[in-house]
């Protein structure tokens, strides 16, 4: 803004508007320089925080890799010595049922003879398999390398299951090969340990070799294995000597921009690597940002308004200048109070030595009780029973690690407790126990946030509040017209009106109780009923839309068939309901004659991982990003007027399909513009849709 015209003070005059607009420039550079320092000293602080979460739980999931490996190692030099010592008579069924192979992480123990035939096996053997042309074979025939030996994930031709194979070379005393002892593992033996670690829903944990393919990964809820990172900066940092490291990329899998760090197995050619997606990472953080920017820019304005107002009324130069501290004080202030980090807390761990003395506390722990004092190293067991239980809820169910021990003994399996702890405020934990088999350790205790989880079961208690209310609404009205026609003397054409409002309201309770018992039954079966079927998707839409009957003065919705059939697994009918609920969303909340229009596209995410998407488009009412984000919500409705019949029940059953067929619901809407649903299954082959 320009400096207003000089006055009859003439040189004097512009001097002071001078010096006045170069303070106010030199003041809003200073706030704008605050705010962008703050801004980097913020995100600094989130990162360096996020590096130390992930070398937290890399190690972890290294330990429980090494551990899984170690276990595999003995089985595997076990069988490798009996068979040197009893040959063809090694009984490997008898060695799982007596517990010496542990079949619930195995999935298969069998040893290959010199030839490449699959001879021995703790599980039945139909037919002669040949494995000569197996990895976990080959590797063994040249010499013994000494080293255990862990596959890519491959198809096992004796299991038909995906599995990563463990071997070591079989050697005679004279140096003869004599076959190779492997173990197969499940991949999801680690995803599922992988699951359990808060990573966000876009965070990745995997086992990779040094040859880059994946042993095991996790992303977000799904698991994978078999993908191929030739090009990932950990491998050349191996390859240089680096041991563990942090770095930013985009993955090559799924295009994802993250922060990774990575550990080196010093025994194993393999790779620890945990992620988190920078937008999950930074998302607490932009909200500060926006609020120093925002705060930047009102103090931008303000100083603007105050060099106005001094420009005309020199004689309140100091009481802006009061007021322009005033404010200052005050923004500072509230930097301060957004410099504070919100850190997360995942799963914490306490293990303990052979003397049941705590030897580790994952740094997770502490904070999970509110309290950071406290040095629990060395504890005994039962003084850090009783310390817990100084921090529980009376009446908890926490007993000790000693009745925690009993119940895993006696349900042979680890039984979790809830604990409530009461300081501060109500957390609730939920504790596990595991007897270890490590030379170092005897026993091991999970801890987990669950708080969450407890807060969703009194959300299902509103719901059913909520539920009985939208039910009472019709009810009354129907209770109430009824009344009318039994107790007074009316018109026909009165009557008639009052038999339709009934019908109508009868109707809406009709369709809230049908779409609350879908709902109903899709999550208590789990989609156990529904019929995974291949399905042309082509087919499946065209044969909706014929079916739907759209209202009187509208055409049927635009679609083409698309060029080449497009296949996935899924249970037609279910997925006919999901799309005619959003075909019915779409002519419901569009004027008379706009036109609707459905679309059938293949989405390439990565390789291996197309997806078939249905895509449903109007010119409709639109609606804002607020309503966007609850349109899933039970009983929620866009419009509340009441002119839109509805339940506000239909996309949630929509969403509740699509994510036990392993899909997702995409919505995107302007107001007055229209809306855009997007429903998207995992793609089929054509050989298993043949």
């Amino acid at each position: 803004m320009p400096p207003p015209a000089s006055g009859a003070n003439g040189p004097h005059h512009r001097r002071t508007l001078l010096v006045l607009w170069l303070t106010t420039a030199v003041l809003l550079g200073l706030a704008w320089w605050h705010v962008m320092a703050l801004v980097s000293d913020g995100r600094a602080k989130v990162l360096a925080g996020a590096e130390r979460d992930l070398a937290n739980l890399t190690r972890v999931s290294e330990e429980h890799a090494d551990r899984t490996f170690r276990s595999a190692d003995q089985v595997i030099r076990f069988i490798q010595a009996r068979y040197l010592e009893i040959g063809n008579r090694l009984d490997l069924k008898a060695l799982s049922e007596q517990g010496v192979i542990d079949t619930e992480i195995f999935n298969q123990v069998g040893i290959i003879d010199a030839k490449g035939i699959y001879i021995l096996s703790n599980l039945p053997i139909s037919a002669r398999l040949d494995l000569s042309d197996r990895e976990h074979f080959r590797v063994h025939v040249p010499a013994d390398t000494g080293e255990l030996f862990v596959s890519k994930p491959v198809l096992g031709r004796a299991s038909n299951k995906w599995s990563v194979q463990l071997s070591r070379r079989i050697t005679r005393p004279n140096g003869e090969f004599a076959g190779v002892v492997v173990v197969s593992i499940d991949p999801g033996y680690f995803t599922r340990f992988y699951g359990e670690l808060s990573l966000g829903n876009e965070g990745v944990m995997a086992l990779y070799g040094l040859d880059g393919v994946a042993r095991a990964r996790k992303v977000g809820n799904k698991d994978e294995f078999g993908g191929q990172v030739t090009n990932s900066p950990m491998l050349a940092r191996v390859a240089q000597g680096q041991m563990s490291g942090s770095y930013y990329t985009q993955s090559s899998l799924d295009g994802k921009e993250r922060l990774y760090h990575f550990r080196k197995m010093p025994h194993y050619r393999l790779l620890v690597v945990s992620g988190y997606d920078r937008q999950y990472l930074l998302s607490n953080h932009r909200h500060g940002e926006q609020a120093l920017y925002l705060q930047a820019a009102i103090l931008s304005l303000l100083l603007l308004a105050l060099s106005v107002v001094l420009t005309r009324y020199l004689r309140r130069v100091n009481q802006n200048l009061l007021l322009r501290q005033a404010a200052q004080q005050q923004i500072e202030e509230r930097n301060e109070q957004l410099n504070a980090i919100f850190q997360m807390s995942p799963d914490a761990f306490v293990s303990f030595d052979l003397e049941h003395r705590i030897n580790y506390v994952s740094p997770t722990f502490l904070p999970m009780l509110s309290t950071s004092t406290v040095r629990l190293e060395g504890t005994s067991e039962q003084d850090f029973s009783d310390w817990l239980l100084d921090h529980c809820d009376t009446g908890s169910n926490f007993a000790g690690i000693d009745a925690l021990r009993q119940r895993s003994i006696d349900y042979q399996t680890e039984v979790p407790t809830l604990i409530e702890i009461h300081n501060p405020g109500k957390r609730v934990l939920q504790c596990s126990y595991r007897r270890s088999k490590s030379s170092s350790l005897s026993q091991l205790l999970h801890f987990r946030d669950v708080t969450r989880e407890t807060e969703i079961d009194q959300m299902k208690s509103e719901f059913l509040s909520t539920a009985a209310h939208e039910l009472r609404t019709p009810m009354a009205s129907i209770f109430g017209f009824t009344e009318v026609l039994m107790t007074q003397e009316l018109s026909a054409q009165e009557s008639s009106e009052f038999l339709k409002i009934i019908h109508t309201r009868a109707q809406l309770m009709s369709n809230i109780l049908n779409e609350l018992l879908d709902l109903a039954r899709i999550e208590a079966r789990h989609g156990k009923d529904f019929q995974y079927l291949p399905v042309n998707l082509g087919e499946l839409a065209a044969q909706a839309i014929a079916s739907f009957i759209p209202p009187a003065g509208s055409e049927p919705p635009r679609f083409t068939l698309p060029e080449h059939e497009l296949w996935v697994m899924a249970d037609g009918q279910k997925m006919q309901q999901a799309l005619l609920n959003v075909l019915s969303n779409a002519y419901k909340y569009s004027s008379p004659g706009s036109p609707v229009s459905l679309q059938i596209e293949l989405e390439s995410q990565a390789p291996g991982l197309d997806r078939v998407c249905l895509r449903v488009s109007d010119q409709g009412i639109g609606m804002t990003p607020e309503q966007v984000q609850r349109i899933c919500e039970r009983f929620y409705r866009a419009d509340t007027s009441g002119k839109i019949p509805g339940t506000g029940l239909g996309m949630s059953i929509v969403k509740e399909i699509l994510t036990l067929h392993g899909g997702s619901v995409t919505v995107q809407s302007q107001l007055g513009r229209g809306t855009h649903v997007s429903l998207c299954l995992p793609a089929a082959s054509p050989k298993n849709s043949s």
